[in-house]
């Protein structure tokens, strides 16, 4: 019997497949609450990284979100074009710059979490109990480094 190598990494990696299928399960529901506002789950991802740091320098968010320098770039472009980020000089570097969220996306990112709520949690832990829910949140902070 031969078996590919998918089932191979399933095999041996169980744990990862599991955590790949629940973020892939996340991004789903992401996108049915986003796609109204014409946001996709990476797009939000971005805008609220942005939005925590009141700006950030694309190496912090690339760090923060462990995306491709290509990818990323091509994301400020399609923000920027739907005039949702702005780049400022950083008064810290004066050969660097800032990502900030325009006052439309600062209204969009709010309205965004203002969607989501917590809708978004609810669905992804409705066959957990409360107490499910706090050992699952406890046992993954324990796998982050």
């Amino acid at each position: 019997m031969h078996s590919d190598s998918s089932d191979l990494f399933n095999q041996l990696i169980p744990l990862g497949r599991l955590i790949f299928m629940v973020n892939q399960f996340k991004d789903r529901l992401l996108n049915d609450y986003l796609s109204p506002l014409d946001v996709t789950p990476p797009q939000f991802k971005v805008l609220s990284a942005i939005r925590c740091e009141n700006g950030i320098t694309p190496a912090e968010l690339r760090k923060r979100l462990s995306v491709d320098p290509g990818a990323l770039t091509r994301m400020f472009e399609r923000l920027h074009c739907k005039g949702w980020i702005t780049r400022q000089p950083n008064p810290l570097d004066g050969r660097g710059f800032l990502i900030m969220l325009t006052p439309e996306g600062a209204d969009l990112c709010k309205r965004c979490h203002e969607l989501i709520g917590q809708d978004l949690h609810r669905e992804l832990t409705k066959n957990l109990t409360a107490v499910e829910v706090a050992q699952l949140e406890g046992l993954l902070k324990k796998v982050l480094p």
